[in-house]
């Protein structure tokens, strides 16, 4: 794999100029971000229609284009809540995250200027025809709050922190998880979060408007306020803030945690006895117990077994198999007794020759 030349070269400017290059990426990155929310939520509804899955794909398609844009420069944060979550655990310096902060909302408010501006607004409509799906908010600001009136129903605020908390810990959790101890991507990172942005859309949407970043629900709602919508997006704009940072909170706790746990895991592996002379006196009496158990001649239980056995063999009247005769044995011997037969009618036939040559004589 080649080297990135764009990070070697980061690493040689100032670190207040690397700095304002990441904040700056930051600020256009939300922008890019932000506008192409606000844009298929607004005008670009009306073609797609108000749905879940098209404002999932919309979150996807952005996410991975503007992150692979600005992912090697900055992170791809594009939202408060991933820059405090990365604070919190030391992924990114505490002045550097306020000033991606900074920069975050300033992209975010643009997006939403821009936004509205190019929106055909009249006195007739002003911004209910294209807006209520770009802000966030519940209840009466919700995407389906004409819809669910007509059966007298309605998305209390409840239900809105619940949805946008749950979104907020898988987007900020999925971040967390995808960057490096200095703040800069992991390989799959965007593809990574465009996942994680997706499934909180499909949560909140219904609900919200999906949320999931303080920036973008604050950009719209500042230019939205005024112009015709059930609920004023400012009022309600709160629960976007502190949804986000708690769930940014939650994680980082959690993260904190774990890397202790693992840090004094990795501690006591370290420190552990490495010779028999620092092992607690139990546990050498139990290891030099089981190796006694496995050495015959220390081991008396071993040779009772075996002299039990012998005395059982003979008490069944069976011998030892030295005693015992063998079928070689027992071939041996008639074969023993024939030629002890054969030799002595022999000598038979020899002393009647020799009697018979006496008397001729």
């Amino acid at each position: 794999m080649e080297p990135d030349t764009s990070i070697q070269s980061l690493a040689l400017l100032k670190p207040t100029t690397v700095s304002a290059i990441r904040v700056a990426a930051e600020c256009v990155g939300t922008f890019l971000l932000c506008f192409a929310i606000y844009a298929a939520s607004s005008w670009g509804r009306l073609s797609t229609g108000a749905s879940s899955i098209a404002v999932a794909l919309t979150w996807v398609f952005a996410v991975i284009a503007v992150g692979t844009l600005f992912g090697k420069v900055s992170g791809a944060h594009f939202n408060p809540a991933v820059t405090f979550a990365a604070m919190f655990t030391a992924q990114i310096g505490w002045l550097e995250g306020l000033c991606y902060i900074v920069g975050q909302l300033i992209g975010a408010i643009g997006a939403g200027a821009a936004v509205v501006y190019l929106l055909p607004l009249t006195g007739e409509n002003a911004g209910k025809v294209w807006l209520p799906g770009a802000v966030n908010g519940f209840d009466q600001g919700s995407p389906l709050h004409d819809t669910l009136q007509q059966y007298n129903l309605s998305f209390n605020i409840t239900m809105a922190i619940a949805a946008e908390l749950v979104a907020c810990l898988i987007v900020v959790g999925t971040s967390v998880a995808t960057l490096r101890s200095d703040g800069r991507e992991q390989d799959g990172h965007v593809w990574k979060m465009a996942m994680a942005y997706a499934a909180g859309a499909m949560i909140t949407y219904p609900l919200t408007g999906a949320g999931m970043n303080p920036a973008r629900s604050t950009g719209i709602a500042l230019f939205a306020r005024g112009k015709g919508l059930s609920a004023d997006p400012i009022q309600q704009l709160l629960i976007f803030w502190i949804c986000p940072f708690l769930a940014a909170a939650v994680v980082g706790l959690v993260t904190i945690l774990y890397h202790m746990l693992l840090d004094n895991a990795q501690t006591r592996l370290d420190t552990a006895p490495e010779t028999p002379i620092d092992m607690p006196d139990v546990l050498l009496n139990n290891a030099e117990a089981e190796e006694d158990n496995f050495t015959d001649e220390s081991n008396p239980e071993l040779i009772l077994d075996v002299e039990e056995v012998e005395v059982d063999e003979s008490a069944n009247g069976e011998k030892p198999d030295s005693e015992q005769p063998s079928e070689n044995n027992a071939e041996v011997e008639p074969s023993q007794d024939k030629q002890d037969t054969q030799v002595s009618h022999h000598k038979a036939d020899s002393q009647a020759k020799a009697d018979n040559e006496v008397e001729s004589d």
